[in-house]
């Protein structure tokens, strides 16, 4: 995370950093955690949750760009994006080894952690979350032409 320099804005920069950066971070936490998910099922997770995230609101990146911007691996999410868009990629990620956990179960493996209907309404309730979240926007002030 980068805390860039205060240019007297009312909001002051915080980049999270990448896409496949945070994917890495998220990944490594998964596997403290004991998932089975390979790094590409978390960057592609977080790729389908930016792409969500995009659809509600504006990225900053998007912000004054006259270029076609693509959601990727290289694409940068600020720090207010990335606490919006972490939930739903948690969630997401529950599921993805929720259903890889059932389907070791009917080969005959142990099963733990949640099951793939307490996952799949994890998950939604967090994409219900996300627009809600999306739509916050910071306290602002504004002056009358008598300067009140």
């Amino acid at each position: 995370m980068q805390l860039l320099p205060d240019d007297g804005s009312q909001n002051p920069q915080v980049i999270a950093g990448s896409i496949e950066a945070l994917a890495l971070i998220f990944f490594q936490k998964l596997q403290m955690k004991g998932y089975s998910l390979l790094q590409n099922d978390v960057l592609l997770a977080l790729i389908e949750e930016t792409k969500r995230y995009a659809g509600w609101a504006t990225l900053s990146c998007q912000r004054g760009s006259t270029n076609i911007i693509q959601i990727d691996e290289n694409l940068v999410l600020e720090a207010f994006e990335w606490v919006i868009i972490e939930p739903c990629l948690n969630a997401n990620c529950d599921l993805i080894q929720a259903q890889l956990v059932e389907a070791s179960r009917s080969m005959g493996g142990d099963g733990f952690g949640m099951t793939v209907s307490e996952a799949e309404q994890n998950y939604k309730e967090a994409k219900e979350l996300m627009p809600k979240n999306a739509f916050v926007a910071p306290p602002f002030s504004f002056k009358t032409s008598e300067g009140n």
